[in-house]
This record gives C-alpha cells, structure tokens and sequence, in this order.
C-alpha cells in the first residue's frame, strides 16, 4: 500500500510589491519557498489570486540574496508623486547609481521577431524616424550631468543600425566624455557591411551587444522568424577583422533553446579573441511574446542548466551576483584559462574577498574581470559571463526595482529602470494603453 502524499511546506521568505498583470494597479505580494521551490504570490482585488514561479531551489536564492554590497545611490533623484513604479525617473527612493544607460535611436527593426521586449516593428510600419542629433547631444549632456563620465552607454532600438547617422552619434557621444558606447543590435547589417563595422570602430565604439540565441538554424526561425544563423556567424567575423569586441547576448526560452546553453558557453571560449563575455538572458513577457514558454525560466534555472552543460567548467554556486543591482537581477562569472584548463574565477576566490575588492565604479559587466585584473594580473584575458534577470508583471517586485542599475533614458531626460520602462501586462498593453482603454 502506497504511502499517501503529503502537501509541500510552505514558507514565508519575504513580503514585497508587485503589481497586477492584467490591470499593472500595485499590489502586495509574498515570496515563498513550497518545499524548495520559490514561487511570487499575489492579489489583485479586480482580477484575483497569481503565482509565479521564481526559482527552482530555496537554498541557492537565499544564497543569492546572502550577498550584501556597498550600495552607491544616485547623485540626482526627483520627488516621488504617485509611488513606485509609476514614478521613475530617477525617484528619492531609488537606492543605486546607474551603471549602464540604454538610449533608443529608432522604434523601427529590419527584422519582427516573435519575441521583442520592445514590439518593434518592420522598417515601414514605424515612420517615426527617432531623436535628432541636437535632441541626442541634449540626452548625452543630460546623461552626463547625472551620472558622470563612467557610466556606460548602450545605443539601441529597435534596430539603431538602421539609422544612418549612427557613427555621428557615437562620436557625439565620444566628443561629451562617454568612454564606452555600446551598440546593441540583431547584428543583420553588421554582417552585410564589413565597411560599417570599421567605420564604428573609428568613431568610437567600444564594443558590440548582439543577439545570438543559440547554434542551429531552428533556435532563429522560433524567436526571431527567420535561419539568421549564417547572419550571426559573419557579423561576429566582421567585428573580428574590424578589432571590435562582441558580447552575444542569449534570450533563453524553454522548449526551444534551453539545451544549446553549454554549445553557447564553448563557442564564445573558442572564439574569445572576438568575443568578450555572454549575457544569458531568460525571457521575460513584456513587449511581444508570440512563442509557447509554459514553464520560464528564471536566472536559478540556467546557473543549474549551465552547470549541467559546461562539462565541468562552471558549477551552480560559481555565479555570484554582480554587486551593482539586487542579487537576484543579475549574476555573473568570468572563465579563465589556468594550467590548460577553464576555471571560473569565482571558484578562485572567497566571497569575503569579493565584496573587498568589488568596485562600485566598476561598468556592468566588468566587476568581475577588474577584480581578475588586480588579484590575479598573471592571468590572460577571460570570458565574461552575465545572467541577466529580467521582471514583467508576472514576477515584478519592487524591493528588486528601486536596486536597478540598468537604465533607459527616457524623452524628458529621466533614468527609468529598464523594467518599469518596458512593463506591459500580459497583453502587451503599458498602464497608459490601460487606462485609456478604461476611459473610453
């Protein structure tokens, strides 16, 4: 005789904010451990009772969020009116400085895929053709006087290669006192124009941010609509021969190309003298999100898949948070070559010294190699590796949004949290959509 099952403990772990997913009206919420899975629980008083899931193992998040970091609040904050997250921009309530601001050049893509935080749309169905050079030098200067010289600079879209005027913009950028300028992009016309890349590398370029989402033809034709394979692979070659660095950012869907992570790891060590770290971005659901992805994934996820792929390079426990943001937004490792082996560095070092020796001037990505560079100063250049863990109104909480430090300069010259800014319900609709559904 089968024993019978018995139901799963439920513990408390935290109490937070969150916001509704169908109407984004803020509501409380509770994270909580059932067994050792951790789940958000919330209720709206219109539209009921949600859970989501958050991470696959209690032990590992509540080491996640063991770490504790100087923590560097923003020179210039307005006043908070409405209340987070309405009031972005940046509010007194925020409690970090701002380590990258992203600038969107153009709402317009050479591509549509399937799955866009931004709902872009082809080169033709968006005619705005985005800021001038005169609107972009006032969003650079404003930029400049609220955060400084070393914050990093993300230009992106939609697809900025589109315009132009591109290279203008980045020794605009250059010419105020931005030190690294990032172009994020699908990588299309990056491979069809050697010339191009060269040209930005002349202006001023620090590096390239480009979507790669795995290895086979299939993994493009799900998320982005077309095979941009060969794509991908020639853009990459471009940068090669162009001196450009490349950061290959992987959106991770489950289903679809949860299974090429480990092949992801290894083509970026094969290739590192081009390629300078991954970003493994889980999907998240604001903007447009046409594929099935019933179970999420979530940044605990992939440090086990990770793990599971790497054939022994990386462990779960080897991705540490980045220390800029809140330790479950964002956590990272840097792969190093010892004695003809890889090894991570954070197997290298205690926890204790890493808090010692992590620099809040430190970019985004480069916490970790900074600390390589002067604890280890023998060893040669390494692969970056950044989880990057998105919210949408699934999963919002707003404990985690007054610690972002990845920002969108917003058209008024506010620094709004990447999250809050892109926030849509699980409609695709932004609180402005909403409520002016409400009123007519």
């Amino acid at each position: 005789m089968m024993a019978p099952e018995t139901a799963a403990v439920t513990t408390l772990l935290n109490t937070t904010q969150s916001v509704c997913p169908v109407c984004l009206d803020v509501v409380d919420a509770q994270v909580v451990a059932e067994g050792k899975v951790v789940y958000m629980k919330k209720e709206c008083p219109e539209h009921g009772d949600f859970t989501t899931y958050l991470w696959p193992d209690v032990d590992h998040y509540n080491w996640m969020n063991s770490f504790k970091f100087p923590c560097v609040k923003p020179d210039h904050t307005g006043a908070s009116l409405k209340g987070c997250p309405q009031d972005c921009g940046l509010c007194t309530s925020h409690l970090r400085h701002p380590t990258l601001v992203e600038i969107e050049l153009t709402e317009r893509c050479n591509l549509r895929c399937p799955v866009c935080f931004m709902a872009a749309e082809g080169v033709q169905a968006a005619a705005q053709p985005g800021p001038s050079l005169s609107e972009l030098e006032s969003v650079f200067k404003g930029i400049m006087a609220k955060t400084g010289p070393y914050t990093s600079i993300q230009l992106t879209g939609g697809e900025p290669t589109i315009r132009k005027d591109l290279p203008d913009i980045v020794r605009l950028g250059r010419s105020i006192g931005f030190t690294s300028i990032e172009l994020n992009t699908n990588g299309v016309v990056i491979s069809q124009r050697p010339e191009y890349v060269r040209e930005l590398a002349e202006a001023g370029i620090s590096g390239i941010f480009m979507q790669f989402d795995g290895l086979t033809s299939a993994v493009y034709e799900k998320i982005r609509g077309a095979d941009l394979l060969s794509t991908k692979l020639k853009a990459i070659e471009n940068c090669r021969k162009a001196g450009v660095q490349v950061v290959i950012a992987m959106t991770i869907i489950n289903g679809i190309n949860q299974d090429q992570i480990g092949d992801v790891l290894r083509f970026a060590l094969d290739n590192r003298d081009v390629i300078a770290g991954i970003a493994y971005q889980p999907a998240f659901g604001s903007g447009r999100f046409e594929v099935s992805n019933e179970r999420r994934l979530s940044m605990g996820d992939v440090a086990f898949l990770l793990s599971e792929q790497s054939n022994g390079i990386l462990a779960p426990y080897d991705l540490w948070p980045l220390g800029c943001s809140h330790p479950t937004c964002d956590a990272a490792t840097y792969v190093v070559e010892e004695k003809g082996r890889y090894r991570a560095l954070t197997s290298m070092i205690t926890t204790k010294e890493y808090v010692e020796n992590f620099d809040p001037a430190s970019p985004q990505g480069s916490v970790l190699p900074d600390i390589a560079d002067k604890m280890f100063p023998e060893l040669e250049l390494g692969l970056s590796i950044v989880v990057m863990s998105y919210m949408d109104a699934t999963d919002m909480d707003l404990k985690r949004l007054r610690e972002c430090s990845m920002t969108v300069a917003g058209p008024d010259g506010a620094l709004i949290p990447f999250c809050s800014y892109q926030l849509t319900n699980i409609h695709g609709q932004k609180r402005a959509e909403i409520l002016a559904g409400k009123a007519a």
